[in-house]
């Protein structure tokens, strides 16, 4: 590994590759940092890097039997016991074609205590052909006899000017679309493709109609808008709306206090509009957004969530 793709983060590219340079890599390591802003590209270039060019190709096609990347699976979002013992039996066995194997934990964060305590052992005495990459945006919900296994490299937000230009040489919009996104995206270079890469401007208007509602009074228009909004936005991260409108509070709570920086800046005349209406306080709203979130990994369905979601925040401004 002598070179890296990233966007932002050249810090953690840097320290990364002076250890393997130096072949002091630690057999345990744990990025973190919030979402989109390239633990996990980092993580994929250790494996490059480690294993060497020849098993580039697989790496990159994510075919490669010694790079294993795991997930949380199932309803409960959280990883599993089947999973954990899948795991350690393959950091049991040694590599299939190179010279060792490298194992990616995304969302760290979801291992239960169960399975971190299992995980645990393996991470103290892991073999010289094996090596642990955790992800995670949570650190804090990491247990620290975990954590303290590991070498920790943190990854910060990437700076929305690296995002405006990585817009403009890798698509056609214009300066002030590129600028637009990546002020939207907050740091995360993964938000900012996703939200230019939208075939179309469904979500956009969905999120006007609902900005412009007032709630309980338009309840009817809401379930109107509601209705179909699942196959409408069926290509949307579910995730993602949710943050849209978690954002479009937060800049209505900016704008009351006459802060700089709006997430919804192409909304303003709406955004001071709404900013007269009442308001709940912004623990209430993050405290209903977790909730949201973990409704839909429980599969509840996006319609229900915003339904909810808002309609608790319309309870809240008025009590």
């Amino acid at each position: 590994m002598t070179s890296s793709k990233l966007t932002g983060n050249q810090a953690a590219v840097r320290i990364i590759m002076r250890m393997l340079s130096n072949q002091t890599l630690p057999h345990t390591l744990l990025f973190h940092g919030q979402n989109g802003v390239g633990k996990s590209i980092l993580a994929k270039e250790v494996a490059e890097g480690l294993m060497g060019s020849s098993h580039i190709e697989k790496i990159r096609k994510q075919i490669h039997p010694d790079l294993i990347l795991f997930h949380p699976e199932g309803k409960s979002g959280v990883y599993s016991i089947e999973q954990m013992r899948s795991l350690l039996q393959m950091a049991s066995m040694p590599p299939f074609e190179a010279a060792l194997k490298v194992f990616i934990i995304h969302e760290a964060d979801k291992l239960s205590t169960i399975c971190s305590n299992a995980l645990l052992k393996t991470l103290e005495e892991t073999s010289s052909d094996t090596y642990f990459i955790l992800l995670t945006d949570q650190i804090e919900k990491l247990l620290e006899t975990v954590t303290s296994r590991c070498y920790k490299v943190r990854f910060f937000p990437i700076p929305s000017d690296l995002i405006t230009f990585f817009l403009q040489e890798h698509t056609t919009l214009t300066k002030e679309e590129s600028r637009n996104i990546a002020d939207r995206s907050q740091g995360s270079l993964a938000k900012a493709k996703w939200l230019q890469e939208l075939k179309s401007e469904n979500l956009e208007q969905f999120l006007t109609k609902l900005f412009s509602l007032i709630l309980p009074q338009d309840y009817s228009q809401f379930i109107q808008l509601m209705v179909g909004i699942d196959a409408l936005l069926e290509d949307t991260n579910a995730e993602i709306i949710l943050e849209e409108i978690l954002e479009w509070y937060r800049d209505l709570h900016a704008f009351n206090h006459q802060a700089p920086g709006f997430y919804h800046s192409n909304h303003m005349q709406l955004l001071a509009k709404k900013a007269k209406e009442p308001l709940p306080s912004l623990e209430q709203i993050l405290e209903a957004f977790i909730q949201a979130q973990t409704a839909l990994q429980r599969n509840i369905k996006l319609s229900v969530v915003i339904e909810n979601m808002l309609l608790q925040f319309a309870c809240l401004a008025t009590s």
